[in-house]
């Protein structure tokens, strides 16, 4: 059982891996022209949920999601280079089994919602764009 879990985790993963790469895939095809971005903010006026949103435009979060795309797809430098780091903010060495599970659980939830969170971003931004120069989806 414990087993079928984990493989189920690891498609979900997978296919959200999946589906960032190819919501990111269609902005780059889609936008032609980035610095076309630069000055519009990221939020419309009418879809600003308050006036502390982000100040970021869509230039930024254009690059930003396509370097975070090329991170996923080319994977992160060897875990060696950040051991030091993990095991200062957690003291892996002397956790028990059930503690890392839990762990590595609440890492890939938190990954798979961050990695959602940014698709629907990359979307929204093909969909701006689209809108900018006048092509209708």
């Amino acid at each position: 059982m414990e087993y079928r879990l984990v493989q189920q985790q690891n498609n979900f993963l997978v296919a959200t891996v999946s589906k960032y790469s190819s919501a990111v895939k269609n902005m780059e095809q889609t936008v032609m022209l980035p610095s076309l971005l630069q000055d519009i903010p990221l939020e419309d006026q009418h879809e600003a949920k308050d006036a502390t949103a982000s100040s970021q435009n869509l230039y930024e979060c254009y690059i930003l999601l396509k370097s975070i795309k090329n991170t996923v797809e080319s994977g992160l430098p060897p875990f060696e280079d950040f051991k030091w780091k993990i095991n200062s903010a957690y003291d892996l060495e002397n956790e028990d089994e059930v503690k890392l599970e839990k762990l590595f659980y609440d890492h890939v939830k938190g990954l798979c919602t961050v990695l959602n969170t940014l698709t629907k971003k990359a979307n929204a931004l093909t969909s701006r764009y689209e809108d900018m120069i006048g092509i209708s989806s």
